[in-house]
């Protein structure tokens, strides 16, 4: 059998060549390593509770923290943060914030990106806030935006050993004639549901975010904690659960004393296939008549191996506290 010849215009050849790259380019696809996609830990809408999770890496996409000029006067949203080293040594932790706008100026005179180091000593935690609220300018928080700008973009965590970050998620947007109104109307209606997991290396359940705030001079309406406990075994539990604070302390206004946090130490007993919610002020003692400020973590061993893991399924609840009265300023 004879075979035709096949020829090509310059023209007609030039095209097959074109088609055949662009076929060639759409099958190489450029794929994320598994670290890397469970490094996106949200995409635009932050509906869901934010996933408790130890790791060197942490990105979030599609946030927004500042404000928005109105002809009714201003817009707010904003986040936060908080990191527990788990660690025996000092750990570094590496924030970078990319804004969607390459040409916009952080607080610091940072354009389009921002980055900013933590040391963080071992088995101990901080919390860092965004948005520059002008209630808080006094105090000169070296924090990335400015009060009349408004960010949107993406934030990465690395740290040089694995570490706990937890997202204080978007608050709902906010508007009013006040730049600080519409601030704390944004942040009061704020909750957040925080699961408990299991760290392997520390053999103890871990909740990295704790909050108690309560008759602070700024903050009109604060937070305040329920732990959740449900033991799914069959057999009663005693749950010894540590407190550590990161700051804070609480003023009596009778005596004028300030009492500044400690680690504490507690023990609960838990019955087989029970579920007990406590709050942390009846848990540790704490007063509910004082102005209080703090954000901790908490440490929770059991006392029996069939209840670690999954045997045990734990939160905590943080709620908005609506009683609170202006008692005294915050304290570091």
């Amino acid at each position: 059998m004879k075979m035709k010849k096949l020829t090509f215009q310059p023209d007609t050849l030039h095209l097959v060549i074109v088609l055949a790259a662009i076929l060639l380019i759409s099958s190489c696809k450029t794929t994320l390593s598994e670290k890397e996609k469970q490094a996106f830990l949200y995409g635009p809408g932050l509906e869901k509770p934010f996933p408790v999770k130890k790791d060197t890496i942490f990105r979030v996409k599609n946030l927004h923290s500042g404000s928005i000029k109105t002809a009714e006067g201003w817009k707010i949203q904003d986040f936060a943060h908080s990191f527990f080293n788990p660690n025996t040594d000092t750990i570094i932790i590496r924030l970078k914030m990319v804004c969607d706008n390459h040409d916009f100026v952080f607080a610091n005179g940072q354009v389009g990106t921002y980055t900013k180091n933590y040391q963080l000593k071992p088995m101990f935690g901080i919390t860092d806030n965004v948005f520059i609220c002008p209630a808080f300018e006094k105090y000169k928080p070296n924090w990335p935006v400015s009060a009349g700008t408004n960010f949107t973009g993406s934030v990465e965590f690395s740290g040089s050993k694995p570490f706990y970050y937890y997202l204080l998620h978007e608050t709902p947007l906010c508007e009013s004639a006040n730049i600080a109104e519409a601030y704390f109307n944004a942040w009061n209606p704020c909750k957040y549901d925080e699961a408990g997991v299991w760290d392997k290396e520390l053999n103890q359940f871990i909740i990295p975010y704790t909050n108690y705030w309560h008759n602070e001079t700024i903050w009109k309406i604060g937070w305040n904690s329920s732990l959740v406990i449900t033991n799914n075994t069959e057999h009663p539990v005693i749950y010894t659960i540590k407190h550590i604070p990161f700051y804070g302390g609480q003023f009596n206004p009778d005596y004028g004393w300030i009492t500044r946090f400690r680690e504490q130490v507690v023990e609960i007993p838990v019955q087989k296939q029970e579920q007990k919610e406590i709050t942390l002020m009846e848990l540790f003692g704490w007063s509910t008549i004082q102005m209080t400020d703090m954000e901790g973590c908490l440490l929770i061993s059991p006392d029996r191996i069939d209840a670690t893991q999954t045997g045990t399924k734990m939160k905590l609840v943080i709620v908005p506290n609506k009683s609170g009265k202006p008692l005294h300023d915050a304290i570091n």
